[in-house]
Parts: structure tokens; sequence; C-alpha cells
């Protein structure tokens, strides 16, 4: 299938927004919509994603409508899940016992095996600890970035 791949923190700076890293996912969206690169992401994004949209005080928003027309959203297979297995089996035994017990290092490893199980080749995330994953489990076939483009746009004023 091949493409690219968001992890939830991509997803996270549009929607609340960050400004500096809201503008730079635009402008890596504009450059794989230009490419015909297509996007992908997991249905746990949702689920991480409307955590915010549930906080005690805030009106309800619609996470997955808005995930998705950004991205196709996959859910979880058997070779996803077994992928993700291995990925935490391989984390636990290298990892320090300091980073074994964190629920997020689960979650990172079903946004990794759904990237693999898709043929991407591109994983974009802000979050540093998940783009050190690629190193810690000898990932070769998918490149981990910050969501920014590879070209910089020129500040050209769109009316001349």
């Amino acid at each position: 299938m091949g493409g690219a791949y968001f992890d939830t923190s991509v997803f996270i700076s549009i929607f609340k927004p960050e400004k500096d890293r809201a503008a730079q996912v635009k402008a890596l969206l504009k450059e794989l919509k230009r490419d015909k690169v297509r996007i992908h992401t997991s249905i746990i994004t949702v689920q991480e994603a409307s955590v915010i949209a549930y906080k005690r005080g805030t009106i309800p928003k619609d996470y997955h409508g808005k995930v998705g027309r950004i991205a196709d959203i996959h859910t979880i297979d058997k070779q996803i899940a077994v992928t993700a297995a291995k990925h935490e089996a391989t984390l636990v035994d290298t990892l320090s016992a300091q980073d074994q017990n964190k629920p997020r290092r689960k979650w990172d490893c079903f946004h990794i095996a759904t990237a693999q199980s898709l043929g991407c080749n591109t994983f974009y995330a802000w979050d540093d600890k998940l783009l050190k994953r690629r190193d810690h489990l000898k990932i070769a076939d998918i490149t981990f970035s910050e969501p920014k483009p590879r070209s910089a746009e020129l500040p050209f004023d769109k009316t001349s």
C-alpha cells in the first residue's frame, strides 16, 4: 500500500493547535497531497486524540471525523497485534526498567506495527521517544521523522 503514517502527536498539534507545529504539518500535508502520498493512521489515534474532547468542562468534538478527513483510519488486525507484541517484547528486553512499565510504549508499538503492516515509507511523529523506537527496534524499511515538509515554501504573496 505504501504512503505515510501519522502518529497521534501530529493530529494533536493541529487540533490543539500548536502554532509553529500546526503550520509545519499543514505545509507537509500540502507537500504530500502534491506528491499524491496517501496518509494513514490507526484507530488508536482516534482514541488518543478524543481524550482531549472529553476532558472536564470541554465541548466534545468529533475527532474521528477530523482524523478521517486527513488520513485513512485502520483497525487492528491479527498481523498488527502480533507485530506490536513482538516490538513490545523487544523493548522490554532492551529498555531500562524505568521505561518498561510505561503504557505509552504499548501504543507506540501498535502505531509502528500498523505502519509496517501497511507498507508505509515514512512514519511521522512529534514524540522524540517514539522517533527513537526505529533504532530500538532496528526497523530499516521505514523512515521516522518529525512532520516537517522536505522543502520550504517560498513566502510569495498569494495575490501577486
